[in-house]
Order: structure tokens, then sequence, then C-alpha cells
């Protein structure tokens, strides 16, 4: 990344606030020790029934209550989304989503699990196929852990952080007790811009009992120095006790490229890897006004759709970010998130959408996160596994 990207990297970095429901990862480890054995796992369900219908919310949690939970009971998180993807006669289709993420180790009974839940949906609701997309190189901890390498460069990482709101004893930490927690706490150590989405959670307890929590995922971008990794392991221990929290479990992610701008995200390998790459789109226009929904899905279809059409997933947002001044500003946010074969065609699609929609709603930038540490990206049909890419 280049040294002025580098220093201007939070100018602007949207905090964005899920407005669908989630059911967030809960898992009761209580060890203070990082889990580095586990990898993560992240299934797209979509929700339209061919022929017609659709997989009601019902449905949908019959299925994890009967499917999921019993080969993964110690924690998952799904997140409610909007998704389009073409099928095979080209037609663009558009459906409602649930994107279910697990932590869990590395072995061929949970592969063998994750193939399982992917075949009884397909069969259970008449899908073509479930997406599926495995994450080997990250680090996950419950306590304070070495999370962080620190390297020299101070490398961009992605890190999230999951807080239970139940309160052992009964009570649960309120939307007022966790605002005051963010302007109190996250804010002052990293005021340039976070990530928070709303979540209900699941996790077997120590006697096996599964509980059911709300939560909120917290998610920061930041340098990987000594300094910040103070504050996050800080942040940890004031939640614990001001909460009277067994744990907060800490994911974090040192192979992501972080711009605001048309910066060299990408390595084009010879081999066309599959990359997920995150936009987010702030909707306040400066001067006044906002971009509207109507506004955002005539760009999605007019501007995205057509670069991208074979998938993608849109997630309604609120966001808030440090301007130049060091005012802290709130707006709505759209994160779409894409995945995509690393290629230079790709890559000036994506910098082509970026620039239109910085023109179109006169925007300072936006956000881009690519994730190169994808280990696999497969599409779990009727009775066989297609690899898109594994690295």
């Amino acid at each position: 990344m280049a040294n002025a990207i580098v220093k201007n990297i939070f100018t602007k970095i949207s905090t964005t606030v899920a407005t669908g429901a989630a059911i967030s990862i809960g898992i009761s480890f209580n060890a203070i020790k990082v889990e580095a054995a586990l990898i993560q796992q992240g299934l797209f369900f979509g929700r339209g029934i061919p022929g017609g219908g659709e997989v009601s919310e019902t449905d949908f949690k019959s299925f994890l209550n009967n499917v999921i939970t019993p080969r993964f009971p110690d924690g998952l998180t799904v997140f409610d989304a909007n998704g389009q993807f073409r099928d095979s006669t080209g037609t663009i289709i558009k459906e409602k989503s649930k994107y279910v993420t697990i932590f869990v180790e590395d072995n061929s009974i949970n592969n063998a699990s994750i193939y399982d839940i992917g075949q009884a949906y397909i069969k259970q609701f008449n899908q073509e196929s479930v997406l599926q997309v495995t994450n080997k190189n990250l680090k996950v901890s419950f306590g304070v852990g070495d999370l962080f390498s620190n390297p020299p460069t101070n490398n961009f990482i992605k890190t999230d952080l999951f807080f239970g709101r139940g309160i052992p004893g009964g009570g649960k930490v309120s939307e007022t007790d966790f605002q005051t927690f963010l302007n109190n706490v996250v804010t002052p150590s990293f005021p340039d811009g976070l990530t928070v989405f709303d979540a209900n959670g699941q996790f077997r307890d120590s006697t096996g009992t599964i509980i059911k929590e709300r939560t909120k995922n917290l998610s920061l971008f930041f340098e990987d120095t000594l300094n910040n990794e103070a504050s996050i392991y800080d942040i940890v221990n004031k939640y614990t006790n001001q909460f009277n929290q067994e744990s907060v479990l800490q994911v974090a992610d040192e192979d992501v490229k972080v711009s605001f701008g048309v910066g060299d995200l990408f390595r084009n390998p010879p081999t066309n890897n599959f990359i997920k790459t995150d936009l987010f789109f702030g909707r306040d226009i400066p001067g006044g006004g906002e971009v509207s929904e109507t506004d955002f899905q005539s760009f999605l279809n007019n501007v995205i759709t057509p670069r991208f059409p074979d998938g993608l997933t849109v997630l309604d947002a609120n966001g808030q970010f440090r301007d130049s001044t060091g005012t802290i500003i709130k707006e709505r946010t759209k994160n779409v998130s894409l995945f995509f074969e690393d290629t230079l065609n790709n890559e000036a699609s994506l910098y082509d959408i970026v620039s239109k929609y910085k023109q179109q709603f006169n925007q300072e930038s936006v956000l881009q996160v690519l994730d190169k540490s994808l280990n696999q990206v497969s599409s779990l049909h009727r009775n066989r596994l297609r690899f898109l890419n594994q690295l």
C-alpha cells in the first residue's frame, strides 16, 4: 500500500450497523489463549424457492435448530442479507439470503458436516446450490492472547469483537449501555471508524445447554501496532468487568488490504484465485440530501451488476467516521460484498464502480476492503462439490 494511502486511509471510514437481524456467534470457551486451530466456514443460503415461494423465517429457524445446531452446537453466526446471482439461463435472480458463519476445528468430521448441511438445505428447499467460503488464516481468542504479530511495517488488519449482552444472574446490556460503552471506551481508542452489527447469539454453556442472547459484533480496521493491540485488550477487559461477562470473542485477520481510492489492492496471480471484496458506500451527499433507496438500486442495477452479474450481497447499514476537522459524522451506508476472480479486468471494473459512485453522488471516497486470505470458495451442488478456488 502506498505511503499516501497509509497516511490518509482513515480520512473516511464507515461504521456499519446492519439493519437485518443476525444470530451471532457465542462459543463458550473460557481459556485465556489463542484458539489458533479454528477456521471460519461461511455458508450462503438463498431463500427463493424455484417455481415460487420462499424459505420463511420459521422454516430457516427450524433448519438451523434441527440441522445446523446439532452439528455445531458451540456457536455460530447468521446474518440476514439480500442477494442476487445469475442462473444457468443468464437471468439475474434477486432473493433474500441467510449467511451463516461458524468457527470450527479444521478436521474431516467438521468438513463432512458442512457438506451435509449444504446437501440437506438443497434437498429440503429444492435449491441448486449453497455457496461455501473457507478461511483458515485467522486467529481466534476468548481472552488476552497474542492475536497480533506487530510487524515493523504496521500492516492494516481486521479485528472482530463479539460482545454478548446477556448478564449472568439476569438482565442485559441495553442499547443505551452499549452505546455509552462504545462512545466512552471504544471510540476514543479507534475514532477513525468502526463497524457494529446488531445480532442475536447462541452458544453452548458448560452444562451443555444452548443459550440464546442478543449480541453486538464490532468490526475494526487498524494498523497492527502494540498500542492498538493494547487498546483491544483494554476494551475486552473493560467490557467483561463492567458487564460481568466471562469472555469476549476476538477474531483477527491480518491478510486484508484497505483502500479509499484506486490503490494496488490486487495481486492478479496467473491462477486467477477467487477473492472477497467489500465496498462501503456512504449515502450522505455533501451539502445536503441523501442517496435514496431508489438511487442506490438504480446504481446497483446499471453500474455494479453489469460488471459482476454472477452474484453479490448487499447489507443496509449506518455509518460513522471522523472527518478532516476531527468531527464524528454518522450516515446511512450500503455494504456490497463481492466474490470474483483476481484478474486485471475485474480490478478495473471495481475501480470503475468506485469512480462512478464518487462522481454521481459527490462522494469523497468509497472504502474498499479486500480479503486475500480465503482458502477456498466452492459451490455445494446436488450430490457434488464444485471448487471455484482452492489455495
